[in-house]
């Protein structure tokens, strides 16, 4: 029995339909003189061929799965602004790196600077929950936006109330977003510790265990198809990094086994000097218990006010170094 190849699913289905049809009629005449080659356990073992393959069909899935990304090229990436898309898109190699990667971009619309190489989804950033309704009642996000990520930090941008109620605002906006059929990203930022438990998190890597003790990562995690956790505020010290990022990722899992998770990084972070190696050694540190990375290349403004400088040769450096040497973590500092 020739089973028909998978060119056209329409014409696949209606065959394997009309060979799964001749065999029932054939099976109530098995054993009254059928030819051997059709016996009743030939005829069973051929129609569970045939219900098998259209089963597969319908599901929408082919016989043969392609081969999965390995290593450092399997991770997915978030980058901010079309300034930021064009100075990677602009870079061969770097570009090259996210050939068929999944590349999440913040630019509220599609701009020609990306490649129609990468695996790009389309977002749109809000850092309050009321400009976020606003927007979507209105309906003017671009039609190319795909999903939209919610960012809410103890800052001015982000309203009193959201910033004392984050897991409420978080469950909010992601009903939101789903109800006009985006996908939603929380990423709460970890300042949050000082708006919801003052005077806890002094030092410097104190605010990290007040996070995990809010559950901050589990509250994002809850309703949201990805998260992003963070901490490149702790990319300068790989032990803390790894750490953090390791415990935050089992919390959002222990609340939703299905959500994704992103880590922060930054050339900049909070205005501080770090090095490609730096971010190289908190990649090597972190990436076991993530699926990608938002990596953050600010410019000095009112959104990052201490940055001094717009560093992308940091994370082309970056870029490079994973597609050369993949997870291998430089040597750390004497």
């Amino acid at each position: 029995m020739t089973v028909p190849k998978w060119t056209s699913t329409g014409r696949c289905e209606a065959a394997i339909t009309r060979q799964l049809r001749r065999l029932v009629e054939t099976s109530g005449k098995a054993g009254e003189g059928t030819p051997a080659p059709w016996s009743k356990t030939s005829l069973f073992a051929h129609s569970a061929i045939l219900l098998a393959a259209l089963l597969s069909l319908v599901a929408g899935r082919a016989p043969a799965k392609p081969a999965e990304k390995a290593g450092a090229e399997s991770l997915a990436w978030l980058f901010a602004g079309p300034g930021v898309v064009a100075e990677i898109a602009a870079d061969a190699q770097a570009a090259r790196f996210l050939v068929g990667t999944e590349v999440f971009v913040m630019t509220g619309r599609a701009v020609s600077t990306i490649p129609p190489s990468w695996n790009v989804t389309i977002c749109a950033s809000f850092k309050s929950y009321a400009d976020l309704k606003r927007r979507l009642d209105a309906g003017d996000l671009d039609p190319s936006v795909r999903a939209v990520l919610y960012d809410p930090e103890g800052w001015r941008f982000t309203p009193p109330d959201e910033q004392h109620t984050p897991a409420r605002h978080m469950k909010m906006a992601a009903d939101l977003a789903h109800a006009h059929g985006l996908l939603f990203i929380a990423a709460p930022a970890v300042n949050l510790v000082e708006i919801l438990a003052p005077g806890e998190s002094r030092g410097p890597f104190r605010r990290y265990e007040t996070y995990l003790r809010l559950n901050l990562a589990a509250d994002a995690a809850r309703y949201a198809d990805v998260i992003d956790i963070q901490a490149q505020g702790a990319e300068a010290d790989a032990q803390i990094y790894g750490d953090f990022v390791r415990r935050a990722a089992a919390q959002a899992r222990a609340a939703n086994p299905k959500v994704r998770i992103f880590a922060g990084l930054s050339t900049q972070p909070g205005g501080r000097d770090v090095s490609a190696a730096d971010v190289l050694r908190a990649i090597a540190a972190s990436h076991a218990h993530v699926d990608g990375y938002w990596f953050n290349i600010p410019r000095p403004g009112e959104l990052c006010p201490g940055c001094t400088g717009f560093r992308p040769e940091i994370a082309l450096e970056t870029l490079h170094r994973l597609q050369e040497r993949g997870f291998e973590a430089p040597p750390s500092p004497r």
